[in-house]
């Protein structure tokens, strides 16, 4: 067993920690940059707190006193607490592609234990000035005597650092990304402790809310999420809301990134079975234009992010980088279910009632809810964190004692709302062809999006950030890049030439940026020549207009008036060569049209417009002046900021 010395100060302890040389490596200057890798997004002095309860918490555990653990819970309360949990404990769906074959069986990666993950403690010192990895050690923890565990806990507990120096601690699991990390997995399930990684585990913590009401949180520790922000260990939890006799629910929080849904919302109510065991689907796979070069190119599967949904379906702008997640069901998929009866429920104390001063050996069943020690590697590499040089969801996550949703009801703290609002499927089906960037994964129902509308006002939602701004706030840019451009001639100008069918970049785009009620437009189309031997036609002009829009709604009309520069550039082949007679020129032009936006998100829209343009071009030649007449027809997106 390894004694950490008592200490009266962070100092005195850590360097006792450094004498371990039996039980640890110390770092050296080559390993130093590849373990202290995760400094450059990380900040090593950012710790949640510990949350605390609410002074009403011994009328739901008992008086502490009465407690003979050492936990908190008093023996008279502690049958009833453990039934209440195990009556309302959840069944999970856990999601497609979350699992490794092994020996020709498909093995789902579980909810287990999180000391089977807590094996060795890793503590890396960190100088403060300069910002860098001074040195590291590791720890065995399963082997630490109980009064080591007692300093190790005292020392995490305090709020106070040395002034030199600051500590990172983490649990790691082995390898460094998924493809390591399912290959450890594939050892562990069959392994000596496969019993173990193969029992699904969930803690039950019961609380009071502000209502009084007793809310049970189930929380889950999987050992790794390969999602897109991929990261070695990762908790997750719902809160089931009992009514006021204690035997039945009354609303079921659900947490999935940084977003929660509280049911019943309007018609949407919580799936149950057997009148007492929600049903949580667990995301999910990330669905985005990255999502086969991810697979391909960086061995991730994209699938298990661990969130926990009500329903399955298409979960648009909840995870990272607000792309839309795909939580699928069943489908009739036994490995997937783990139904309520299957989990082992562990019935998990309020820390700060924790005596484990009395009662030290509490500490070898609770030390890791109260250690502040991040459950993985603290920023792991992937994909996200390599495109933007930042926290993209793939730090590693303090126990749940430490997160922002212990001990708090939803929405709340780092988890706002989600309003549901589930797209009928026509419509679904329309919007995926009217946006290209989802053609890979089109016709994919049911599909909810986040209905800001609610009972707020559109002043708030915009100050909240939920909607984008209107009126003279507005800011918006339009494009043709992912659309089509129709440019149909009129009068003189029809007689030499014909009618120009422009897609992205070919033979047109047109780009438009709004702010308020002014709008800018800009672009070319290029008309084909039908007359003689042939030949084209380039106009580019560039207009500021002035904008009449609808109100704010789901389908928004408006209309545009203005004038600006206009260019053109004539090319007409000569007969019997390959030579072109080359002219250009600028002049005046205006411009009027009428459009209509259709919101597919609220800061997304399908942009369609006619315009008729009058602009200067060559004289001459039967076209009836020096003026070209035309119509264009715009079909493309209006992104809002």
């Amino acid at each position: 067993m390894v004694r950490i010395p008592r200490g009266s100060s962070a100092r005195t302890l850590l360097h006792a920690l450094l004498l371990l040389a039996a039980a640890s490596t110390l770092g050296c200057a080559s390993t130093r940059d590849q373990r202290g890798a995760y400094l450059d997004v990380i900040r090593a002095d950012q710790r949640p707190p510990l949350v605390g309860t609410r002074a009403a918490a011994d009328s739901l555990y008992g008086p502490s006193e009465e407690c003979e653990r050492g936990d908190g819970i008093a023996e008279s309360h502690r049958a009833g607490l453990q039934a209440l949990v195990q009556r309302f404990a959840p069944t999970l769906v856990l999601p497609q592609g979350d699992d490794i074959h092994i020996h020709g069986r498909k093995a789902q990666l579980l909810p287990i234990h999180p000391l089977l993950f807590a094996d060795t403690l890793r503590l890396d010192r960190v100088r403060a000035a300069p910002y860098q990895l001074k040195d590291f050690q590791d720890l065995p923890f399963r082997g630490l005597s109980l009064d080591s565990l007692s300093d190790l806990v005292e020392l995490g507990l305090r709020s106070q650092s040395d002034p030199e120096l600051l500590e990172v601690w983490y649990f790691n699991f082995p390898g460094a990304k998924p493809r390591e990390w399912w290959k450890a997995y594939a050892r562990f399930r069959t392994g000596p402790d496969s019993a173990a990684w193969g029992q699904p585990t969930v803690f039950a913590h019961p609380f009071l809310d502000e209502r009084n009401r007793v809310v049970v949180q189930y929380w889950y520790f999987y050992p790794m999420n390969d999602y897109i922000a991929d990261h070695a260990g990762d908790w997750e939890h719902i809160n089931v809301v009992l009514n006021a006799g204690r035997s039945g629910i009354e609303e079921v929080h659900y947490f999935f990134h940084a977003r929660s849904v509280n049911l019943p919302q309007g018609k949407h109510r919580p799936e149950v079975t057997d009148g007492t065991h929600p049903v949580v689907h667990v995301g999910g796979r990330a669905y985005m234009v990255l999502d086969y070069p991810i697979r391909l190119f960086g061995g991730d599967r994209n699938s298990g992010s661990h969130g926990n949904f009500p329903y399955p379906g298409e979960w648009e702008a909840v995870a990272g980088l607000g792309h839309t997640e795909s939580v699928s069901g069943s489908h009739h998929d036994s490995t997937r279910i783990i139904p309520y009866g299957r989990f082992r429920v562990v019935l998990t104390p309020e820390p700060s009632r924790i005596d484990y001063r009395r009662k030290p050996e509490v500490l070898r069943e609770w030390a890791w809810l109260l250690l502040p020690v991040r459950w993985g590697f603290p920023s792991a590499p992937s994909m996200g964190s390599h495109v933007l040089a930042a926290d993209v969801g793939n730090r590693a996550p303090f126990g749940p004692a430490f997160n922002a949703g212990w001990n708090r009801a939803g929405p709340g703290l780092t988890y706002p709302g989600y309003r549901v609002r589930r797209i009928p499927a026509v419509r679904s089906y329309v919007e995926d062809l009217l946006q290209p960037w989802y053609y890979l994964y089109a016709f994919r129902h049911p599909r909810y999006v986040h209905d800001t509308r609610g009972a707020l006002s559109r002043t708030d939602l915009e100050r909240l950030g939920f909607v984008p701004r209107s009126g003279w706030a507005e800011r918006g840019i339009g494009s043709t890049i992912l659309g089509v451009s129709v440019g149909y001639p009129r009068n003189g100008f029809a007689d030499l030439y014909g009618s120009s069918t422009g897609i992205s970049l070919w033979r047109n785009f047109w780009a438009k940026a709004r702010f308020g009620g002014v709008e800018f437009l800009g672009g070319y189309q290029r008309f084909p020549r039908t007359e003689g031997v042939g030949g084209s036609l380039f106009v580019y002009p560039i207009t500021a207009n002035f904008v009449l829009r609808a109100p704010e709604a789901l389908f928004r009309p408006y209309a545009v008036a203005g004038a600006g520069p206009s260019g053109w550039e004539s090319r007409v082949r000569v007969p019997n060569s390959n030579a072109q007679l080359v002219s250009s020129g600028w002049g005046l032009g205006w411009t009027t049209g009428v459009g209509v936006e259709y919101y597919l998100r609220p800061r997304v829209a399908f942009d369609l417009a006619v315009r008729y343009m009058d602009t200067p071009g060559p004289g001459g030649a039967g076209m009836g002046g020096d003026r070209l007449h035309f119509l264009t027809l715009w079909a493309g997106h209006y992104v809002r900021f």
